[in-house]
């Protein structure tokens, strides 16, 4: 058995470059395969072959920053309905999810002959949540279009 453990204390959300202040928690879930239908008669169980992938979906939240620089560009970029391609999901000092830049890789240690295509990040949503004996909390919602792919950084 090999490989590393992921430490929550070493991942992070970074937007244009910046760790947003805040926020605590990330999840990322990639998209699901259509399947598609190829049973024939005489067939005695279905029989499906993979179609294309669904939109991946990312939520993250943490505490609620004033005047905070990062959260606002991404409340911002929900209004507007802007594209994010500078964003990462860090999962280690040196490693990260983002949206493809280009084609043909998937992670750092396989480089050719996986099929992707460059993708970016739409904010969703977002909420604000206060209660009387509770910090203030924020929480995203987006959503992939293209690939997540994991990046040396």
């Amino acid at each position: 058995m090999s490989g590393t453990t992921i430490k929550g204390s070493e991942c992070a959300f970074e937007v244009f470059g910046v760790v947003v202040a805040g926020i605590g928690n990330w999840k990322y879930s990639p998209g699901a395969s259509d399947e598609l239908d190829d049973t024939e008669f005489l067939d005695t169980s279905e029989k499906i072959i993979l179609g294309i992938r669904k939109r991946g979906s990312i939520t993250f939240d943490g505490l609620a920053k004033i005047a905070n620089a990062e959260q606002e560009k991404l409340k911002r970029a929900q209004v507007n309905g802007t594209q994010i391609t500078s964003m990462a999901l860090r999962i280690a000092s040196s490693l990260a999810l983002e949206p493809c830049r280009t084609t043909g890789y998937h992670s750092p240690l396989s480089t050719t002959g996986n099929l992707t295509q460059p993708g970016y990040v739409n904010v969703t949503g977002f909420d604000i949540s206060s209660a009387h004996k509770d910090l203030a909390k924020i929480s995203f919602t987006a959503v992939v279009s293209g690939d997540m792919v994991e990046a040396a950084v």
